[in-house]
């Protein structure tokens, strides 16, 4: 028989190169056999090898007789089960962990390798999908969580929970218990056929989350997954309320989980800025009632909002501003303005005054708010925020508001700064900053700021009778530079230090005022009853230094024609204590005039007005007696001519010519 060049060669080869190639092509046809076939017989080993691993009871079919497994490996791991079951933790009195029907599991084997390289990682499932899907989920207070699958101990590492490119279900619930963040939520979902052909998600979920009443509903017009990556966003309203704080969102968005990708209209309400804040981890102030709308988008780890309206008890603002969420401090950036601000929406946050009822429940009874600072907010996030508000209401009676105002606000570290303040108010501006650093567990808090220009009839709202002149006027200049620590507001004002100086210029004074004050009864009740007029202010001035809490006037005079009212003392920040004397100097002839110096003691809270006893007592005394002869001879102690001095300095004016009287005068005493 011949032979062929080819079976020469064949018959040349070595015999177990050719049984490799036979073994390696019955396992190619194994492989591909096995992998059309999906791999049945692995059902039970699996099992076996996922509980051993897992330390946990896994089931991968339903029954022996129908075990619904299809397992593909080549290109990745691609896992269809009709039934999966993963077992609780020991401590867990829940019957599984997770139950599921007709579920596609698929990883890469990148994501395998690099999640065995380093486990502290979280293994990242590419998709997770069933039909229904049930799950009771736990975390305790001391860490141990549903999803650690290893015998930890307090020095292990807790496992991360993995991440998804796509996880989906169409049915089933979901029981979620996580005692450190104080939440507890059962939710179920179902999927929909619509009228139109669309499908339609459903998802309602009900429990509390920090002790208050937590209701949610999310509906969407398509499947929308729980968890995905790159998916294209689809129509969903989403409808939560928190204890008395409401939430509605209707817009787009790509995961019902974790809201990665969303843009919408919302529209948020709620008793109080701070209780939304903490729903959304973020620092804000307690206020009162409020309402906010307007458009809201967030891309990962970045969060916009654009406010059309926002109302906050009577305050009406609106802005743009951008959440960071990502850094390893958040940050809040934007522009707050609005037609109206008043101080009192956002109480103690920024000083406002506070109501008789709050004064009453001071837990100190005192009058300053005691209640401590919320410093650790303060470092829990950073702002950079500008202010332009057209009006802004300091929440006095008798103070007019400030129109505009702009500042830059800027919270850096816990350190929360007010700079850049630019105000008008009454012709007349104020400038400077307030700052409060928290860094500490104590306070530091300090102010510079200065005023000019600013017109008294028009900044303060003072009722007058018809036809009468204002109490006070003139341009009012000035400047406080103060600094203070403490853990409330109460601590700092008690610790204040530094000076505040104020003037009045081109001023005048209600005369029905200054009589009063110098105690000049018949002088004021002929002015009461022919009508009040206004004296000239030659000198108002008022220089007050603060030490250790004590307020004390080193001068504080106001001088007019008629007389010049000197006040000294302290004032007590720390007791709330008033020891103030207050000294008149009447320059005209007054037919009953009580020269004796009037003393405003007490508190704060309950001021108290009298007359110095000593001078006063004796002049009473020799009226009594009198009064006994005869009912006009009880006038005569009281008259009262003034002085030579103060008459022949009537005629000059300011501060300056009231200082040299003054010296004279104190000279002429001496002599």
């Amino acid at each position: 028989m011949n032979q062929t060049k080819f079976t020469r060669k064949l018959r040349r080869t070595r015999p177990w190169l050719i049984a490799t190639a036979i073994c390696i092509g019955l396992i190619v046809l194994a492989i591909g056999t096995f992998e059309l076939m999906g791999w049945a017989f692995l059902a039970k080993p699996a099992e076996q090898f996922l509980s051993d691993t897992l330390k946990r009871k896994v089931i991968l079919t339903e029954s022996d007789e129908n075990l619904a497994f299809k397992l593909r490996l080549i290109g990745g791991v691609r896992l269809e089960l009709g039934f999966f079951e993963m077992g609780a933790p020991n401590w867990s009195k829940a019957p599984y962990m997770l139950q599921g029907k007709n579920v596609t599991l698929a990883l890469r084997y990148r994501d395998l390798l690099a999640w065995r390289n380093n486990p502290d990682l979280p293994l990242h499932i590419k998709t997770l999908k069933a039909d229904m899907l049930d799950g009771n989920i736990e975390r305790l207070a001391d860490g141990r969580a549903s999803w650690h699958f290893t015998e930890e101990t307090p020095d292990t590492k807790p496992t991360p929970l993995p991440n998804f490119g796509l996880l989906a279900f169409e049915a089933g619930t979901i029981s979620y218990n996580d005692e450190p963040l104080a939440l507890d939520l059962n939710a179920t979902l179902a999927l929909q056929e619509g009228s139109s052909g669309e499908d339609a998600l459903n998802i309602s979920a009900t429990g509390t989350y920090q002790k208050k009443k937590l209701d949610l509903e999310l509906a969407s017009t398509g499947i929308l997954p729980w968890v995905a990556q790159n998916a294209e966003p689809i129509p969903v309203a989403l409808n939560i309320s928190l204890g008395s704080a409401k939430l509605a969102f209707k817009g787009k968005a790509t995961d019902a989980l974790q809201m990665q990708q969303l843009s919408g209209h919302f529209v948020i309400s709620g008793p109080s800025l701070a209780m939304a804040g903490e729903a959304l981890g973020i620092t804000l102030p307690n206020t009162p009632p409020f309402r906010t709308e307007g458009e809201l988008s967030r891309e990962g780890q970045t969060w916009k909002a654009g406010i059309a309206s926002a109302t906050i008890g009577n305050s009406r603002l609106k802005g743009d501003f951008v959440y960071e969420g990502g850094a390893e401090t958040p940050l809040l950036s934007g522009v707050l303005k609005g037609p109206s601000l008043i101080l009192a929406d956002l109480g103690p946050t920024v000083g406002a005054p506070i109501t008789k009822t709050e004064q009453t429940q001071t837990s100190s009874g005192k009058v300053l708010p005691d209640k401590p600072f919320d410093l650790p907010s303060l470092r829990a996030m950073d702002a950079d925020v500008r202010i332009d508000i057209d009006n802004l209401d300091l929440g006095s009676e008798i103070l007019k508001p400030l129109r505009p105002l702009r500042a830059h606000l800027a919270l850096t570290s816990g350190v929360l700064r007010i700079s850049d303040i630019e105000a008008k108010t009454a012709q007349g501006q104020l400038a400077g900053m307030v700052q409060l650093d928290g860094r500490e567990d104590i306070a530091l808090w300090e102010v510079d700021l200065g005023w000019a220009g600013v017109q008294l009839e028009q900044w303060l709202k003072l009722k007058r009778p018809a036809k009468q002149p204002p109490f006070v006027t003139g341009r009012m200049n000035g400047a406080a530079k103060l600094k203070g620590k403490g853990r409330s507001t109460a601590e700092i004002l008690g610790s204040l230090a530094g000076n505040v100086r104020t003037e009045v210029t081109n001023g005048t004074m209600s005369h029905l005022i200054i009589e009063a004050a110098g105690l000049d009864a018949a002088e004021a009740l002929g002015v009461w009853f022919r009508g009040d007029d206004v004296l000239e202010m030659k000198c108002a001035f008022a220089d007050l230094e603060a030490n250790n809490g004590v307020l004390r006037p080193r001068v504080f005079v106001i001088d007019t024609p008629d007389s010049a009212l000197w006040v000294n003392g302290t004032i007590s920040m720390k007791t709330e204590a008033l020891n103030l004397r207050v000294v008149v100097t009447p320059k005209d002839f007054s037919p009953v005039s009580l020269r004796t110096p009037l003393l405003v003691t007490g508190t704060m809270g309950s001021p108290e007005v009298s007359v110095q006893k000593g001078p006063l007592a004796g002049k009473l005394a020799g009226a009594a007696l009198l009064s006994l002869i005869n009912p006009l001879g009880a006038l005569i102690p009281f008259l009262d001519v003034g002085t030579p001095d103060t008459k022949q300095d009537a005629e000059k004016t300011g501060c300056y010519d009231l200082a040299a009287r003054s010296k004279a005068q104190q000279k002429a005493k001496n002599e």
